[in-house]
């Protein structure tokens, strides 16, 4: 199917795609090929930790259909900024209604002429993050993304599987039509595969340490309320209790301030003492997420 784009520097640029019918028949293609290789592919798996494989496959997973999708590993990885503000901004979108965000949209242009009935929708949204199932998917893309060794012990695998015909590297571009970098793919027959395979790793002890450096990025940009902290802790599980230890133990380095008892819930749960240290250790935390997925 030919189509042509409307937009940018590079406009008029022709691309082709598969129709519904052409998806079917290289999905049983490559379905075939799959149970070619298959065993290989196992013995590709064994060689790497449970985890990384996990967070690999839920890395694919729409939250919106529920189903795998396409998993995408960029050549290039991002900070742990960028990292977080779009996968925030990704599970935010997944968690809205298509037909809903539309209706919002045009409401929040013809009443304010701007956008910010759109931002208070997605915020609201957010709390749907903080659930078991929906915070490892989050932790997932943002593993897969964030510079780190995941993301580097990644990309290797994502070559074992080209070399397997399970995966390709192509290249992407932006609204102008322009390659900013590469990434490697496999199709959503891939994914299933991995899904399955790890489907027994746990990744509870992963999902506090994600959220106490996403936490110390939020307060950062005075973005965080102790009422969406406490509402994050209800629905991961966390006691209120462990959040005030590691708070004491940020104070006693000069971080942060303690933790904010009697503020209300629109109030700052703590706050950011020294900027600089403060992105540091929340690195330093994600860092040790990904030290704990990887362990054998």
């Amino acid at each position: 199917m030919s189509e042509t784009t409307l937009y940018g520097e590079y406009a008029n640029v022709r691309y082709y795609r598969l129709t519904q019918r052409g998806l079917e028949i290289g999905s049983r293609v490559f379905v075939r090929h799959l149970r070619g290789v298959f065993d290989k592919l196992l013995e590709v798996l064994e060689g790497y930790p449970l985890g990384l494989v996990r967070v690999i496959a839920l890395s694919a997973l729409d939250l919106r259909s529920g189903e795998l999708g396409w998993i995408e590993v960029m050549v290039e990885g991002w900070d742990l900024s960028k990292a977080l503000s779009h996968t925030i901004s990704d599970i935010e979108f997944s968690l809205v209604d298509t037909v809903e965000l539309r209706e919002v949209y045009a409401g929040s242009k013809l009443v304010f002429g701007d956008l910010r009935l759109v931002f208070e929708r997605l915020k609201r949204a957010r709390a749907g993050m903080y659930k078991p199932r929906v915070y490892d998917v989050f932790v997932a893309k943002l593993l897969v993304r964030y510079n780190g060794e995941v993301r580097r012990m990644a990309l290797e695998l994502m070559e074992k599987l080209v070399e397997l015909g399970l995966a390709g590297r192509i290249p992407l571009f932006d609204s102008k039509g322009k390659r900013y970098t590469d990434a490697y793919r496999a199709p959503p027959e891939v994914a299933y595969v991995l899904e399955r395979y790890s489907s027994s790793f746990d990744m509870s002890h992963i999902r506090r340490h994600v959220l106490a450096a996403q936490l110390v990025m939020e307060a950062l940009r005075k973005e965080l309320t102790k009422s969406e902290l406490l509402a994050a802790l209800m629905g991961l599980g966390i006691p209120e209790e462990e959040v005030k230890s590691a708070l004491e133990a940020l104070y006693a380095k000069g971080v942060t301030s303690r933790y904010n008892e009697a503020g209300g819930p629109d109030s700052p749960p703590f706050i950011i003492l020294d900027e600089e240290r403060a992105k540091r250790e929340a690195e330093a935390v994600v860092r040790l997420a990904g030290s704990l997925l990887l362990a054998p």
